[in-house]
């Protein structure tokens, strides 16, 4: 892990005072909030460099967060610097090239496993697609599990499971850290004192009877060798992801454990976004 990391703080992890149990859409952008939604979308502002400079305007227009909507979806921003955040508000087309390999062709049953799912970026829309199958959302994070988990019920959305954990190659304990204050960038170390559970993605899908996987998404900052490998060297085949979507940690390369993988499971590299390349499975 590059950079500067630290600890989380106890409030960070659960959120502190800042909670509100308000029904989805009790915080509903006031006129002047949606005016300038609508002039950040259709202009520079919805760019990285801006987006969370403009987020903070328009929040301070209002006291508590906002409840928007995103392809569909519910979800309830708080702008506590989460750059997930940002991009649902101001870019309608926000890693929408990696949502779409991962839904195209999927069918009503369709399965679906979000690994570092923060807030719901991905697990939301997966769940609507595949409304009648499961999306499986994982993450370390017990403050991102209670707010997607709010999300998902104001998204009506009643075949989305969130488990609370990080996962690696063995089961053990961890804690967590973040790295520029940015919940959207949060990693686990593993210790025996840990606070966080740390659990196999195996164990995760045969407690919740996951035989058939159409997508799969993993963002879980620099722990993927060590939490999808062992998963996919191990799975029988009828269980293997048709489709990975998988953070990049250079632009044109990817996890030597997991590349590695890839090659000897005859996964194809079909893509790259800015963040993640893509993954398709050879029949």
């Amino acid at each position: 892990m590059s950079g500067i990391w630290r600890a989380l703080t106890r409030d960070e992890l659960t959120g502190g005072a800042n909670h509100e149990t308000a029904m989805f859409g009790a915080f509903a952008p006031n006129f002047v909030q949606r005016m300038m939604i609508v002039i950040g979308k259709k202009t520079v502002l919805k760019r990285g460099v801006f987006r969370g400079s403009y987020t903070w305007l328009i929040m301070c227009l209002s006291k508590g967060p906002l409840d928007i909507l995103f392809r569909g979806c519910a979800y309830r921003i708080w702008c506590e610097n989460n750059l997930i955040e940002y991009g649902l508000l101001l870019n309608p087309d926000y890693n929408h090239a990696d949502l779409d390999f991962l839904l195209k062709d999927a069918p009503e049953t369709a399965n679906f496993v979000d690994m570092g799912s923060n807030i719901g970026l991905y697990s939301q829309p997966m769940a609507k697609v595949g409304h009648k199958g499961k999306t499986i959302s994982i993450d370390a994070n017990p403050l991102m599990a209670t707010r997607l988990m709010f999300n998902a019920a104001g998204s009506r959305l009643k075949n989305l499971t969130m488990v609370s954990a990080a996962v690696s190659d063995t089961d053990g304990r961890g804690s967590l850290v973040i790295r520029k204050n940015d919940v959207a960038i949060v990693a686990v170390e593993e210790s025996t004192d840990g606070e966080i559970p740390i659990r196999t993605l195996a164990a995760i899908l045969d407690e919740h009877k996951i035989k058939k996987i159409h997508g799969l998404k993993i963002d879980i900052e620099g722990h993927e060798d060590k939490a999808l490998v062992p998963f996919l060297m191990g799975a029988p085949k009828a269980r293997l992801p048709k489709k990975i979507v998988i953070e990049h940690p250079t632009a044109d390369a990817d996890y030597p454990g997991c590349t590695k993988a890839f090659a000897k499971l005859n996964y194809n590299l079909v893509g790259r976004s800015r963040n993640n390349s893509f993954y398709e499975l050879t029949p």
